[in-house]
């Protein structure tokens, strides 16, 4: 069974993507913002991680520092959010965010992205 991590401080935001999920044979988890995270991504590894906008971090080196610690499994890294200035986009993708996706997202979209990517892993 996957294991999904969506951080958001959106709780509507969490549960729509959560539900978008159902179905997928994972045990998705959400957090409400970095400290959560921080504490669930220490006691087990995430296949994927979905950061729900960009205002929890100050750079993508934040998300990769705390989601993948050296020696530990890297889980894919997807961030959505509000268009941002390409060089937000740019600095996130650089320090390893897999996925920038933009509002409005396909849920049916996101849902696929993720079914794909968790596949490719098996």
């Amino acid at each position: 069974m996957h294991r999904i991590l969506i951080v958001s401080e959106e709780e509507f935001l969490c549960d729509v993507i959560r539900l978008s999920l159902a179905g997928m044979r994972a045990d998705v988890r959400c957090a409400p913002g970095v400290a959560a995270m921080e504490r669930l991504s220490r006691r087990m590894l995430f296949d994927l991680v979905i950061v729900v906008g960009t205002s929890l971090f100050f750079s993508g080196r934040d998300v990769v520092r705390i989601l993948r610690p050296p020696g530990l499994r890297k889980p894919l890294v997807y961030v959505v959010a509000w268009q941002q200035a390409e060089q937000s986009v740019l600095s996130l993708l650089e320090c390893g965010v897999d996925q920038y996706l933009t509002f409005p997202v396909s849920l049916q979209r996101l849902r696929m992205k993720v079914a794909n990517d968790l596949n490719r892993q098996l």
